[in-house]
């Protein structure tokens, strides 16, 4: 996190402080195996004004990546989420579609946090699975 943290707070080509932008998304995706990791990267949005044009990251293990765009099945949620309990919203959020008879990928998986901390009631989390 402080690392995409440091990027907007000025540590960039700019020196340019940008917006906190919502959501913060988290792509993971599992390991092939009960003892592999998982690979989780962490994203942040780059506002509208800058997107044609972003100050390049000082932090080479920051980068300004375009994705391209996904339609995905939501399920949104509330409280302070650890890694068991996306699991288990990604695993409803799975039944849910399948039971709707809507085709959704198993991976990779991402989850949607809109609140900082300092927030403690109403929290908005989402798990999204991608569309087939």
């Amino acid at each position: 996190f402080f690392r995409l943290f440091n990027y907007i707070d000025g540590q960039n080509s700019e020196n340019m402080k940008i917006a906190m932008t919502a959501p913060v998304r988290m792509r993971i995706i599992p390991g092939e195996g009960p003892n592999c990791e998982s690979n989780y990267t962490m994203s942040f949005y780059i506002p509208e004004s800058l997107q044609s044009n972003p100050p390049t990251p000082n932090n080479n293990q920051v980068y300004i990546e375009e994705t391209p765009m996904i339609r995905v099945a939501t399920k949104r949620f509330p409280g302070f989420p650890n890694d068991l309990q996306y699991s288990v919203q990604a695993a409803e959020l799975y039944e849910l579609a399948v039971g709707e008879g809507v085709e959704v990928s198993t991976a990779p998986l991402y989850t949607a946090g809109y609140d900082g901390p300092s927030i403690i009631i109403n929290r908005r989390n989402e798990v999204w699975l991608e569309l087939n």
